[in-house]
């Protein structure tokens, strides 16, 4: 019968499934007594209900059966001999299993007909013992799971069920068990993992979703999805990714939301209706294949799960599966952007005194903080070998791995010639281990136990190149036997990519005769085997190629190898991430003389050796310390510590090299040649992403600061206008005060030679023209971040041809699309337009012009000519005046407005009470600073406003470990200076407002006299999906309810504007970006302080999470709507808002280009309807 699930649900038609609803809460409702589940020893094991009252288990199979439920469970959740124990059954076990699964067969047959077969999940419920945290050991938990397993197979079960996980490795424990019983009877049946992620984001051991898909890839598992623990809004960002990356169905079984304390039981109150709605957005949108209830449905939510299932088609997936390890908590892929694996070499017995004498101690915490502190030092994995003579391996390895998968956030590289040592660790790490290593040294059934460890673990592995005859030394002996592992491990059931080759880096540094090919053979064998077998990988331990030598020497001849092994294919390494130097720390003569000893390239004449590349490599480094010099080279050439005291932002010592150059040139020459070549390299790390903007702008100020030295020195004629590379005007354009992105180009160009002309914000086409008169401008830049101050742009741009201004415009801002410039701005200039994603590529296309003009290649409205001419993303061409017209003149259907309300939002809600009618202000004593900084969104303060986004060759872990050396200190600083220097003056004036909805309007009320309308705002309505409008969110007008309409403003004053504009007038430019934008963070989180102060006023506060990183994914009830957003987008609806707030008390206002002043302001209105979140109308 099995075959028949499995047929069904991956047949073409892909249909839905619908799983039932919580067997606990549907047999609560029986009002069961203690005589019903065998006395009152037994009350509560409702799994014994199959023994003394089965047909209370019959009803709820049958409900859910009639409300259209394709598969029911099997009441069999706690049905262990583990968990049974509790109640002195564990002997019963195999019994209470097999009838329930009898049972639940029994009644599927009475409802199962051809065109609606249904099904049986045999339930597997997590038990009450947490392997990964000790509380019960994995060969204990797979042997109950076997046992629980073959009861269920024997009942006659259509699919196993192992539900309600919450720690992987309770997860591998069941489905080794399940595959021991298959193994057993001969037969597969459906085989399902559902997961349950709580509410702070991950399993309750702390694994994350993209960790769960990594470690449970390897099985053969038909399902995998979520249930229990929160309502489906929660369940979203993990069911988006397990859409994107998992290569199983998927399920989506949610609780009825989150469970609410009524008189001491847990009440549910997510309706059908919600539910379903949630539900046909994952299939339609994130391609669910099952769907059901957990804890809280009753078969009313069944019932209206199965009439959206048979209609709807799940969305046809294309998963990305990244290969990759996985610890307990997260994934680390094989493939490392611009880098290689780094598996981490300390924590090995074989190799390191350190760790031999710590685990002869026995110092378990000693070799935990080894392993921490090669997490420190950049180790993307770490290798544990506990390999020691006259120990304990099996104990050793459990007992350190045990401690480790708790303590360190790194996948494990468990490392033993023996395979038992191996077992011993995979049974308490719950990662996704690889296993190092294998090869046929003993012979196949050796090499053949490590794989089916790995099969059997979910597990990759490491291949050394030896066989029966010993180790492989040259390059076709390590190819051969790795080409014969390859085709015997795939045909196993290995994937290509679960493998790690290891061609074994022999020493090259004896001077043994035959040791002197081993580098030069295994840089060949890693090319073959990367040309030639596809899909798997090349691991190395590197540091045996220098056995013997000098420390100094070892790290270089260790980085030169690694760098080479790298060339050909080789994508992991055993190293100590800080013995490793990249290659442009190295010197050239290094280089060479280690090149030369890695491929054998000595020289002879008449037989005898004249250059031996390892005796140069010893003699040079004798007697060197391997300690690095971490101090500034002073032996530079002049004009090279100019460039780098630009580089690197150094004003310290800044003057006494600008003086010394001044001997030897011009100050001009200074100027123009050196320090902008240092600003071009600036430029060129930033578009590259090894300069944070932070750092750009501390080479800026430098910069300015060498000018500001030099001018007074320079002749009359050198600080005239005309010594500029090129004259540039640049304005924010009418209506938007935003002039952080202006200023930042402002300061790029002017310190690379150009003439900046800054019109300030709020500027219209007027002064814009008057500028282009008064200073013959060879560019025009206009900036904005409001949508609608892309439409003042294109205004602007037609005022320019009517002008007969043709110079090339730049535009940029938040608001552009290369798309919108390329092709609607450039159909309306008749000059060239173009778009400047940030500073630097305003300047990149200014040092191109430059040039053009004066060798006459560059014509208004043609562009570039002659060598200057390049494909041009934007086109010159305008559309032709008939498409235009055809265009306007095609009739406009008439446009009948939807206003029924959306069938997903309840009308029967609870609707607060507020504490007052009308507004209140607050002013800075009722606002606590400290309070606001818990409400920062760092990540949009520091990757976003500041810029210290991580580079793509940086790990999590080094990205992490700068932001807590460097970043971290600097918001501290502006904290503390936010306080002292009192420069931010933070004003809130909220409300609540009488109100009722009729369709898509809101009619607001007098706060005192609720019969009399004072004014109302309409809102879309979505054209599909759920058909949200903001309006369906409050009581309808025909209830006769009076609702309450919350609305806020809130600013930190004009002060934040002000003492940005002297920050910026000083030079000031890193004091700039930073104030800048923790003003604008702060104006946010004074926001959403008083959203938060709005919900415990209302009585919603217990439903608030403690964490910021959950208050601002929206994890509280309601939700906060800007006007100007798509679900609000009538910007002019918040003149209203702001008269009905009365904010000209705090001098907060909105001027006739619908900008809001002061500048760091925000307004909102207030939904605290449950369903309430953001959607787009």
């Amino acid at each position: 019968m099995n075959q028949n699930f499995l047929e069904h649900i991956q047949s073409p038609e892909r249909p839905v499934l619908v799983f039932d609803g919580a067997m606990g809460t549907n047999l609560q409702v029986q009002n069961l007594t203690a005589d019903d589940f065998g006395g009152a020893e037994y009350e509560g094991c409702n799994e014994y209900l199959i023994h003394t009252k089965p047909e209370a288990v019959a009803t709820v199979h049958r409900s859910f059966l009639s409300a259209g439920a394709d598969v029911i469970e099997t009441d069999t959740f706690g049905g262990t001999s583990i968990v049974l124990a509790e109640y002195d059954l564990a002997d019963q076990a195999y019994y209470l299993n097999k009838t329930a699964a009898e049972l639940a067969k029994k009644v599927a047959a009475e409802f199962s007909v051809p065109e609606k077969p249904r099904f049986v999940a045999g339930s597997m419920g997590p038990g009450t013992k947490l392997p990964t945290l000790g509380h019960i050991d994995f060969d204990t938990l797979k042997n109950a799971y076997v046992e629980q397993a073959e009861a269920l197979f024997d009942g006659g079960v259509d699919l196993f069920l192992v539900e309600t996980c919450q720690d992987v490795l309770q997860i591998k424990a069941a489905l080794n068990a399940i595959e021991e019983v298959f193994a057993k009877k001969g037969e597969r049946r459906g085989l399902m993992v559902s997961v349950t992620m709580e509410t702070m984001g991950t399993m309750l051991v702390g694994t994350e979703i993209s960790a769960v898909v990594t470690i449970l890839e390897p099985y053969n598992i038909d399902i995998l999805g979520l249930n229990c623990a929160t309502g489906p809004d929660l369940m979203k960002p993990h069911i988006k990714y397990l859409s994107e990356h998992s290569p199983f169905i998927i399920s989506c079984i949610p609780n009825a939301g989150l469970p609410e304390n009524v008189g001491g039981q847990a009440h549910y109150k997510l309706t059908p209706t919600e539910l379903k709605m949630h539900l046909m957005h994952f299939i339609e949108d994130l391609g669910v294949q099952a769907i059901g209830g957990c804890c809280g449905t009753r078969p009313q939510h069944i019932q209206a799960l199965a009439e959206i299932a048979k209609d709807l088609k799940p969305k046809v997936r294309e998963p990305r599966i990244e290969p990759a390890a996985a610890s307990i908590y997260g994934t680390q892929p094989y493939d490392q952007d611009n880098s290689f694996l780094i598996i981490g070499e300390r924590l090995n017995a074989s190799g390191s005194k350190k760790c031999r004498t710590m685990l002869n101690d026995e110092d378990w915490d000693g070799l935990v903080s080894l392993a921490r502190s090669q997490v420190k030092e950049g180790a993307h994995v770490l290798d544990v070998n506990v390999d020691y003579v006259g120990r304990d391996g099996v104990r050793d390895m459990h007992e350190l791995v045990s401690r480790l998968v708790n303590n360190v956030t790194l996948p494990l590289v468990l490392d033993s010639t023996e395979w038992e040592k191996m077992e011993s660790g995979l049974k308490v790490a719950g990662g996704k281990c690889l296993l190092n290593s294998t090869n046929y040294e003993d012979g196949e059934p050796r090499f053949l136990k490590v794989l089916d460890l790995a099969k059997q673990y979910g597990a990759g592995v490491v291949i050394g190149t030896i066989d029966e005859d010993g180790m492989a030394r040259t390059a076709d002996k390590k190819f051969e036997i790795a080409q014969r592992a390859y085709r015997q491990a795939v045909e196993y059931g290995i994937p290509a990519h679960e493998i790690f080759f290891d061609t074994l880096a022999l020493p090259i540094s004896t001077g043994i005769e035959e040791d002197r090919e081993n580098g030069k053979a295994t840089i060949e064998s890693i090319r073959r085997i990367r040309q030639e077998l596809p899909g798997c990988h090349v691991a190395l331990g590197v540091s045996n190629i220098s056995f013997g030598l000098n420390p100094a020497a070892r790290i270089v001849l260790n980085s030169m190898f690694l760098h080479e092994a790298m060339q050909v294919g080789m994508d992991a390494a055993i190293v100590s991430a800080s013995k490793i130097l990249p290659l442009a720390k190295i010197e050239e003569e290094h280089q060479k003389i280690c090149r030369d000893l890695i491929y054998d390239n000595r020289k002879f004449e008449n037989n005898i050796c004249v250059y031996d590349p390892l005796g140069e490599l010893t003699t040079m480094f004798e007697g060197v310390s391997a300690k690095r010099d971490k101090g500034v080279d002073v032996s530079l050439p002049l004009e090279e510590r100019l460039k780098q005291h630009v580089i690197d932002g150094e004003r310290i010592g800044l003057e006494d090299v600008l003086k010394e150059a001044m001997e030897k040139y011009p100050p001009l020459d200074i100027v123009n040649i050196y320090l902008l070549d240092g600003m071009k390299v600036v430029g060129e790390l930033f578009g590259s992403g090894q300069m944070q903007l932070p750092f750009v702008l501390q080479s800026a100020e430098t910069m300015k600061a060498a000018v500001a030295f030099l001018e007074p020195h320079m002749e009359k004629s050198e600080t005239g206008e005309d010594n500029s590379k090129g004259v540039f005007v640049i304005a924010t354009v009418k209506g938007d005060v935003h002039d952080i992105g202006k200023n930042l180009v402002d300061i790029i160009l002017s310190n690379n030679g150009y003439r900046v002309i800054n019109l300030g914000i709020k500027q219209p086409v007027e002064n814009i023209i008057k500028a282009y008169e008064d200073h013959k401008p060879d560019c025009i830049a206009m900036s904005g971040l409001l949508v609608k101050s892309t439409a003042f742009m294109k205004d602007n741009l037609e005022t320019f041809n009517e002008k007969g201004i043709t110079v090339p415009v730049i535009l940029g801002g938040a608001a552009l699309t290369p798309k919108f410039v390329h092709e609607d701005c450039q159909n309306t200039y008749q000059g060239k337009v173009v778009y400047g994603k940030d500073a630097f590529s305003d300047l990149n296309f200014m040092e191109k012009l430059m040039p053009a003009k004066a060798g006459k290649n560059w014509d208004d409205i043609q562009g570039f000519l002659g060598e200057f001419a390049e494909a041009e993303p934007s086109q010159n061409g305008h559309k032709s005046a008939e498409k235009e017209k055809s265009a306007k003149e095609t009739p406009e259907e008439p446009k009948v407005i939807d206003t029924k309300r959306s069938e997903a939002v309840e009308i029967d809600t609870e609707r607060p009470q507020p504490p007052f009618w009308g507004s209140k202000l607050l002013q800075g004593e009722d606002i606590p600073i400290e309070e606001l900084f818990w409400y920062l969104d760092l990540q949009a303060l520091i990757a976003g406003q500041w810029q210290f986004r991580k580079p793509k060759d940086q790990s999590k872990e080094e990205y992490q470990a700068f932001l807590k050396e460097k970043v971290y200190p600097i918001l501290e600083t502006w904290k503390k200076r936010v306080v002292e220097e009192d420069l931010l003056h933070p004003q809130v004036i909220y409300g609540y407002f009488p109100t009722q909805s009729e369709g898509n309007t809101l009619h607001i009320y007098n706060s005192e006299n609720h019969s009399q309308k004072v004014t109302e705002f309409e809102f879309p309505r979505q054209k599909s999906m759920r058909r949200l409008c903001i309006a369906d969110f409050f009581a309808p007008k025909e209830t006769g309810v009076i609702d309450v309409f919350p609305m806020q403003a809130v600013t930190v004053g004009e002060i934040a504007t002000e003492f940005a504009q002297k920050l910026f007038s000083n030079n000031q430019y890193t004091d700039y970006l930073y104030f800048h934008g923790i003003a604008v963070q702060m104006a946010e989180a004074l926001a959403e302080w008083t959203h938060a102060r709005i919900r415990r006023e209302l009585g919603f506060a217990t439903e608030d999470p403690d964490n910021i990183r959950d208050t601002l994914a929206q994890r509280y009830r309601g939700s906060r709507y800007s006007f100007g957003y798509p679900a609000c987008p009538n910007i002019q609806d918040q003149y209203k808002q702001l008269e009905l707030l009365g904010t000209d008390r705090i001098n907060l206002y909105m001027d006739e280009s619908e900008q809001i002043y002061p500048e760091q302001s925000t307004t909102a209105i207030i939904t605290y309807h449950p369903v309430a979140k953001y959607f787009s109308a």
